[in-house]
């Protein structure tokens, strides 16, 4: 007898239509060079196209003398922040130095700001042989407690990323942001969102190269 009735209730828990929901595996961790979408909202600082960058006060700068936006008025500028440990600083990085080398002499300068993550002292030889593997040799401005990047970015926000980016222009007037993650170029359809920000940085910087 308690075999019909265990028997019954197999027979009934494998009935069409009653069968529980498909236990899925929790989704596998993003392949590092993978873009994070998030919904619409302020995280893409577009509240900041059009305002005065702000000043910025980095501890030391390593590949350059010390440089203020006084010092840059009249280029065109990128400052992009950066650390170690970073999949999408080793994705982003190699495009942004192909652009400082194609447009260096038409007035173009790319910052790479290094923040560590968690803020500490770093050496200058450390962070040289760090964006030596990612591809990046142009001036490294180090902000080693963060203050810049809290006084241009994460004062008063959430965000998601800290591994953002400002591109500003002759008058040091901001004119796009991206806001963490990466952007490169790419033919692969899962990098559709990075291949368009790349692109849109060029089509940006072209024009503000282009303006006297």
């Amino acid at each position: 007898m308690l075999i019909l009735v265990l028997g019954a209730a197999l027979a009934f828990g494998a009935a069409p239509g009653r069968a529980q929901p498909e236990r899925r595996p929790p989704p596998a961790r993003s392949q590092p060079h993978d873009y994070v979408l998030l919904a619409p909202d302020a995280q893409d600082g577009a509240e900041m196209v059009g305002r005065r960058a702000p000043a910025w006060s980095f501890e030391r700068w390593i590949r350059s003398p010390t440089l203020t936006p006084q010092d840059l008025r009249g280029k065109v500028v990128l400052l992009r922040w950066w650390t170690d440990g970073c999949d999408y600083c080793t994705a982003t990085l190699p495009g942004l130095e192909a652009l400082r080398n194609r447009y260096g002499d038409e007035g173009f300068a790319v910052i790479g700001v290094y923040h560590p993550k968690p803020p500490r002292a770093v050496s200058d030889r450390d962070i040289v042989a760090m964006a030596n593997r990612l591809g990046f040799k142009g001036p490294i401005a180090v902000d080693q407690r963060w203050t810049t990047l809290e006084r241009y970015w994460l004062a008063g926000h959430e965000r998601e990323f800290t591994s953002v980016s400002f591109l500003i222009d002759r008058e040091g007037v901001i004119r796009w942001v991206q806001r963490g993650g990466e952007y490169h170029p790419s033919a692969d359809p899962r990098h559709a969102r990075c291949d368009a920000e790349y692109r849109g940085l060029e089509k940006m910087l072209a024009e503000l190269l282009e303006r006297s």
